[in-house]
């Protein structure tokens, strides 16, 4: 009888892979059929071909949007108009635009990554509209701007190491500036109109699971996407992160930091950083943002019949901690 219901219960599971299995390739299959195609603008072709001042006031007049946000200037700034005409004919700068255009090539690449994360966002969220996209050129000045309704971004700072100059950030930081890291971090940013949180919870945790839900978000529109590249660590920091987690869980209760408000401390594990000091010099900053993941990411498993938009509009960071039944596992 005992080996009867073994039988039973392998049937079972192996009926749920499949069911599991089936639902996943329809989803997909109604993924790939949706009517969505993605188009980038590239702004930064008509910049760098600008002849005179009067050439650049134009192009900050009829890219009012784009000057306001992603310049944060005004078209009529006549000393900002200088600056930028200078910019577009520095010999240094020039070359980094020459360096970033043979790099980058035709953007198809780039196109097709957008276009798939895009399709991925509607079919969870059908009144979805695609956000227009455009590039230019900042002299690595400036790098990204998201919103809803539009995506600008300075190619020449995605670069990545081979770049003939790279922002001016810690060499820790610079992991999120290469080609790879692009499409995931716009995701990412764009993941705050779906990721709900409930704005009096000042805790840790709190913080912790909106950072990890931003994170889940971006990996269910990107699942090709390795996940270092959605957390921006370098692969070899984030295996070792992965195989010490029950470590850092531990620290994280020992010292009793869950449900702290205070703003600095919740900096000592939110913040960046090039290592996490109070937990060893092995611990990358940020390590708070990666628990929080993981415990979304549990939260998830434990609960397989809450429906992903369900998962992403749960407000109660409680809630998810203890049905997420993490304690930091190393889960295979």
């Amino acid at each position: 009888m005992k080996k009867m219901k073994q039988i039973i219960g392998w049937i079972s599971i192996l009926f749920s892979l499949f069911v599991v299995s089936c639902q996943s390739s329809e989803k997909e299959a109604d993924i790939s059929k949706m009517d969505l195609e993605v188009s980038i603008t590239r702004l930064d072709k008509t910049l760098m071909a600008v002849k005179n001042k009067e050439e650049v006031a134009q192009f900050l007049a009829e890219n009012e949007a784009i000057t306001r946000s992603f310049y944060r200037a005004y078209p009529d700034d006549t000393a900002f108009v200088s600056y930028l005409y200078e910019l577009t004919q520095h010999p240094e700068t020039r070359a980094l635009y020459s360096q970033t255009n043979t790099y980058f090539g035709d953007l198809k690449d780039i196109q097709k990554q957008f276009e798939e994360a895009f399709k991925r966002i509607k079919f969870y969220y059908p009144r979805f509209k695609a956000p227009a996209i455009y590039t230019t050129f900042s002299g690595l000045q400036n790098d990204l701007y998201v919103s809803d309704s539009l995506i600008v971004i300075a190619l020449e700072s995605f670069i990545g190491p081979e770049a003939k100059y790279r922002p001016q950030l810690p060499v820790y930081m610079l992991t999120r500036y290469q080609k790879e890291s692009l499409v995931p971090t716009v995701i990412r940013l764009l993941s705050d109109s779906y990721v709900k949180s409930d704005v009096a919870d000042q805790t840790l945790v709190g913080d912790m699971i909106y950072f990890g839900k931003s994170f889940e978000f971006t990996k269910t529109m990107l699942p090709d996407v390795p996940p270092h590249l959605i957390i921006d660590y370098a692969d070899s920091t984030y295996q070792k992160t992965w195989y010490a987690q029950d470590l850092v869980w531990a620290h994280l209760i020992d010292k009793g930091v869950l449900y702290e408000k205070t703003p600095r401390l919740k900096e000592v594990y939110l913040g960046e950083r090039p290592f996490v000091v109070e937990i060893g010099p092995a611990c990358p900053g940020r390590i708070g943002q990666w628990v929080g993941w993981r415990i979304v990411d549990a939260y998830r498993t434990q609960n397989p019949s809450l429906s992903f938009v369900e998962v992403m509009e749960n407000k109660n960071a409680q809630d998810i901690l203890q049905k997420s039944k993490y304690r930091g596992e190393i889960a295979e």
